[in-house]
């Protein structure tokens, strides 16, 4: 059966199922319905909790393993796995259809996709595996529906904020829900009292961390190497979220590369500046910044930030912070990337 993500709570409240299908590759919609259904698993007695990353023949035998063997203290327990590809051999799928037609009763499973197309969705094979469970497709929340999925955060953790604070936070984040659920963690950790106004949340915005990431984005466009490498050293011993900081640097850079091109026809980029959006007060920062790169490099920059996007996803292996500091770095002005080592980062 399948329901859609926003009527996950109505259906754990009535029901549970031994197998839930979640696919989306927006994560914080996906964690979201994750926790929920760990959450009501919870309750239930399902006590004992085991998670898989699917990559290999191995991987695939352990989710049968699992679903087969008796938990030492006759525990219930809750299979989470995790694939990262959206394709599936015909060896892998007649595995994943048997499990799930033999599930164990003492057992949930919980299989996460990334956002498979139409064609798998509707395949024989995945139509089964929908049968035996429930399936929940994630898609991307419109732009127009952000302020009530914030609103509906808000309420959730009894946090109290004036329609012009929230407007003012959903201008904020951009459209971004990472950057959203970032800013609402924010203000939770504040433990606020009583509604908070226009004023307080622009002194939150801005006062609330440690380190302010947006602060951190301009540091890079003005050179400042040393400092932007302190910070981004700090986001990484904080638990930053590194999706959230690929967003926000990936943003700026589509902005530099789009002036970069215009100018080479002539047109003013500060004319550019102001017509993508950014502020009056950042211009001079992007300005300094569009005069000391070519826009090859900028083309590789980005580049090197899609091949991170595959790593964050987990579709290529690295070191995430690593190859965060080596672009960071490349933007601040050190000019440390190459056609050689974004071509091996991009095909690995």
């Amino acid at each position: 059966m399948k329901i859609p993500v926003k009527k996950l709570e109505e259906h754990l409240s009535k029901d549970f199922a031994n197998l839930y299908i979640i696919c989306g590759d927006e994560p914080i919609l996906v964690k979201e319905a994750q926790d929920q259904i760990r959450s009501k698993a919870t309750s239930l007695g399902f006590s004992e909790r085991k998670s898989i990353t699917c990559s290999s023949k191995e991987d695939y035998a352990e989710i049968g393993i699992e679903n087969n063997s008796l938990s030492l203290f006759s525990e219930k327990k809750i299979i989470e796995v995790k694939f990262s590809k959206q394709k599936f051999s015909k060896e892998e799928i007649p595995i994943l259809t048997n499990v799930c037609s033999q599930l164990n009763p003492d057992n949930t499973l919980l299989l996460i996709f990334p956002k498979l197309d139409k064609k798998t969705i509707a395949s024989p094979w995945f139509k089964s595996l929908e049968q035996f469970g429930i399936l929940i497709e994630i898609w991307p929340i419109k732009s127009n529906e952000l302020i009530y999925w914030i609103k509906n955060q808000l309420s959730r953790y009894q946090i109290d904020l004036s329609n012009d604070a929230v407007q003012l936070l959903t201008a904020r984040v951009e459209g971004n829900l990472v950057a959203a659920s970032h800013e609402i963690e924010k203000i939770r950790l504040l433990e606020p009292e009583g509604q908070i106004g226009l004023n307080e949340m622009l002194n939150i915005c801005s006062n609330s961390e440690k380190f302010d990431p947006y602060q951190f984005i301009d540091d890079l466009l003005a050179g400042k190497s040393e400092k932007s490498l302190r910070v981004l050293h700090s986001f990484k011993d904080d638990g930053f979220e590194e999706i959230f900081l690929l967003w926000l640097i990936t943003k700026e850079l589509r902005i530099l590369y789009r002036a970069k091109e215009e100018s080479e026809k002539g047109i003013d980029p500060k004319i550019t500046f102001r017509r993508l959006g950014v502020w009056e007060k950042r211009i001079p920062i992007f300005y300094n910044s569009i005069n000391r790169v070519k826009i090859n490099y900028l083309r590789m920059l980005l580049s090197q930030a899609s091949a991170l996007d595959l790593l964050i996803k987990g579709l290529r292996k690295g070191d995430i912070w690593q190859e965060l500091t080596l672009l960071a770095l490349s933007i601040s002005g050190r000019q440390i990337i190459s056609p050689k080592n974004i071509k091996l980062l991009v095909d690995s």
